[in-house]
Protein backbone atom coordinates (compact mmCIF):
# COMPACT_ATOMS: atom_id res chain seq x y z
CA UNK A 1 0.00 0.00 0.00
CA UNK A 2 2.79 2.22 0.62
CA UNK A 3 4.70 1.95 -2.59
CA UNK A 4 1.21 2.57 -4.13
CA UNK A 5 0.88 5.67 -2.28
CA UNK A 6 4.49 6.87 -3.73
CA UNK A 7 3.55 5.91 -7.10
CA UNK A 8 0.39 8.15 -6.97
CA UNK A 9 1.97 11.13 -5.20
CA UNK A 10 4.98 10.44 -7.86
CA UNK A 11 2.43 10.93 -10.45
CA UNK A 12 0.71 13.57 -9.44
CA UNK A 13 4.25 15.79 -9.13
CA UNK A 14 5.23 14.97 -12.42
CA UNK A 15 1.59 15.42 -13.69
CA UNK A 16 2.41 19.25 -12.37
CA UNK A 17 5.53 19.71 -13.22
CA UNK A 18 4.83 18.93 -16.82
CA UNK A 19 2.00 21.24 -16.80
CA UNK A 20 3.90 24.26 -15.55
CA UNK A 21 6.83 23.48 -18.35
CA UNK A 22 3.70 23.48 -20.97
CA UNK A 23 2.76 26.45 -19.41
CA UNK A 24 6.00 27.94 -19.69
CA UNK A 25 6.82 27.09 -23.37
CA UNK A 26 3.15 27.96 -24.46
CA UNK A 27 3.68 31.55 -22.43
CA UNK A 28 7.14 32.00 -24.68
CA UNK A 29 5.38 31.01 -27.63
CA UNK A 30 2.65 32.83 -27.45
CA UNK A 31 5.26 35.49 -26.36
CA UNK A 32 7.03 34.99 -29.64
CA UNK A 33 3.89 34.89 -32.12
CA UNK A 34 2.47 38.39 -30.76
CA UNK A 35 5.72 40.51 -29.97
CA UNK A 36 8.66 39.39 -31.39
CA UNK A 37 10.19 41.53 -34.22
CA UNK A 38 10.03 40.85 -38.13
CA UNK A 39 12.78 41.39 -40.19
CA UNK A 40 13.64 45.17 -42.09
CA UNK A 41 13.74 45.58 -45.37
CA UNK A 42 16.63 47.25 -46.78
CA UNK A 43 16.84 50.12 -49.29
CA UNK A 44 18.89 53.13 -49.84
CA UNK A 45 18.10 57.10 -49.92
CA UNK A 46 20.42 60.02 -51.47
CA UNK A 47 23.63 59.74 -53.62
CA UNK A 48 25.91 56.68 -52.50
CA UNK A 49 28.96 58.94 -53.38
CA UNK A 50 27.88 61.89 -50.59
CA UNK A 51 30.49 63.17 -48.23
CA UNK A 52 27.80 61.92 -45.61
CA UNK A 53 26.64 58.72 -44.36
CA UNK A 54 24.59 57.10 -42.22
CA UNK A 55 23.87 53.71 -41.53
CA UNK A 56 20.08 52.62 -39.92
CA UNK A 57 19.99 49.08 -38.43
CA UNK A 58 16.47 47.97 -37.15
CA UNK A 59 14.61 45.57 -36.33
CA UNK A 60 10.84 45.08 -38.11
CA UNK A 61 7.92 46.54 -35.75
CA UNK A 62 5.08 48.91 -36.53
CA UNK A 63 6.84 51.31 -34.11
CA UNK A 64 10.47 50.74 -35.45
CA UNK A 65 9.26 51.19 -39.08
CA UNK A 66 7.50 54.60 -38.05
CA UNK A 67 10.78 56.31 -36.63
CA UNK A 68 12.62 54.75 -39.65
CA UNK A 69 10.44 56.77 -41.61
CA UNK A 70 10.71 59.58 -39.74
CA UNK A 71 14.37 59.62 -39.85
CA UNK A 72 14.65 58.84 -43.83
CA UNK A 73 12.27 61.51 -44.06
CA UNK A 74 14.24 64.29 -42.50
CA UNK A 75 17.54 63.05 -43.80
CA UNK A 76 17.16 62.73 -47.77
CA UNK A 77 16.07 66.25 -47.36
CA UNK A 78 19.89 66.75 -46.63
CA UNK A 79 23.01 65.46 -48.74
CA UNK A 80 23.66 62.12 -46.92
CA UNK A 81 23.64 58.76 -48.33
CA UNK A 82 21.06 56.78 -45.98
CA UNK A 83 21.25 52.96 -46.23
CA UNK A 84 18.83 50.93 -43.74
CA UNK A 85 19.20 46.98 -43.06
CA UNK A 86 18.06 45.06 -40.97
CA UNK A 87 20.00 44.19 -36.87
CA UNK A 88 21.05 41.14 -38.18
CA UNK A 89 22.92 42.49 -41.10
CA UNK A 90 25.15 44.50 -38.30
CA UNK A 91 28.12 41.53 -38.21
CA UNK A 92 28.94 42.65 -41.87
CA UNK A 93 29.01 46.11 -41.19
CA UNK A 94 31.95 48.21 -41.35
CA UNK A 95 32.02 50.78 -39.01
CA UNK A 96 34.83 53.15 -41.17
CA UNK A 97 32.48 53.46 -43.97
CA UNK A 98 29.86 55.28 -41.96
CA UNK A 99 29.56 58.85 -40.24
CA UNK A 100 26.85 57.60 -38.12
CA UNK A 101 25.25 53.84 -36.91
CA UNK A 102 21.50 54.09 -35.66
CA UNK A 103 20.71 50.75 -34.07
CA UNK A 104 17.07 50.31 -33.47
CA UNK A 105 16.50 47.05 -31.32
CA UNK A 106 14.15 45.82 -28.74
CA UNK A 107 15.25 44.36 -25.75
CA UNK A 108 13.66 40.58 -25.78
CA UNK A 109 13.62 38.27 -22.56
CA UNK A 110 15.82 40.67 -20.72
CA UNK A 111 18.79 41.19 -23.93
CA UNK A 112 19.76 42.71 -26.55
CA UNK A 113 19.53 41.25 -30.34
CA UNK A 114 23.09 38.99 -30.32
CA UNK A 115 24.30 41.45 -33.46
CA UNK A 116 22.90 44.39 -32.20
CA UNK A 117 25.12 43.67 -28.63
CA UNK A 118 28.28 42.33 -30.58
CA UNK A 119 27.82 45.47 -32.74
CA UNK A 120 27.91 48.16 -29.82
CA UNK A 121 30.82 45.51 -27.88
CA UNK A 122 33.10 46.41 -30.91
CA UNK A 123 32.29 49.70 -31.78
CA UNK A 124 35.69 51.39 -31.95
CA UNK A 125 33.87 55.12 -32.15
CA UNK A 126 30.88 54.95 -29.61
CA UNK A 127 30.44 58.90 -30.35
CA UNK A 128 29.01 57.33 -34.23
CA UNK A 129 26.98 54.74 -32.63
CA UNK A 130 23.11 56.31 -32.27
CA UNK A 131 21.10 53.32 -29.84
CA UNK A 132 17.79 53.26 -29.16
CA UNK A 133 16.16 50.17 -27.23
CA UNK A 134 12.70 49.86 -26.58
CA UNK A 135 11.14 47.50 -24.32
CA UNK A 136 6.99 47.12 -22.97
CA UNK A 137 8.04 49.34 -20.14
CA UNK A 138 10.96 51.45 -22.00
CA UNK A 139 13.40 51.15 -19.22
CA UNK A 140 15.67 48.21 -20.53
CA UNK A 141 18.43 49.64 -23.10
CA UNK A 142 22.23 47.63 -23.61
CA UNK A 143 24.58 48.87 -20.76
CA UNK A 144 27.89 50.36 -20.72
CA UNK A 145 26.63 52.89 -23.70
CA UNK A 146 24.41 56.27 -23.64
CA UNK A 147 21.18 54.85 -25.49
CA UNK A 148 17.98 56.07 -26.11
CA UNK A 149 15.22 54.08 -24.28
CA UNK A 150 11.29 54.18 -25.05
CA UNK A 151 8.34 51.66 -25.11
CA UNK A 152 7.33 51.49 -28.31
CA UNK A 153 4.43 53.92 -28.25
CA UNK A 154 2.97 55.37 -31.45
CA UNK A 155 2.19 58.39 -30.17
CA UNK A 156 6.10 58.95 -28.67
CA UNK A 157 7.12 58.47 -32.62
CA UNK A 158 8.26 62.18 -33.21
CA UNK A 159 9.93 62.75 -30.04
CA UNK A 160 11.81 59.91 -30.43
CA UNK A 161 13.00 60.74 -34.41
CA UNK A 162 13.69 64.60 -32.89
CA UNK A 163 16.17 63.10 -30.08
CA UNK A 164 17.81 60.77 -32.85
CA UNK A 165 18.25 63.46 -35.19
CA UNK A 166 20.13 65.45 -32.61
CA UNK A 167 22.06 62.26 -32.01
CA UNK A 168 22.88 61.72 -35.41
CA UNK A 169 23.92 65.46 -35.86
CA UNK A 170 26.29 65.27 -33.19
CA UNK A 171 28.11 61.92 -34.60
CA UNK A 172 28.45 63.69 -37.66
CA UNK A 173 29.82 66.78 -36.38
CA UNK A 174 33.04 64.38 -35.10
Amino acid sequence: MGDMTMTKRARRVLVSVAAVAIAVIGFFGWYRIHFAMGHAEEYSVNDPSSARRVLIATQGSAFKDAVVSGLVQRLKQRPIFVRVVDVGALSSVKESEWDAIVVLHTIEYGRAPAAAQAFVDRAADPRRVVVLSTSGGGDFKIEGIDAISSASRMTDVSTRVDELIARIDAALAH
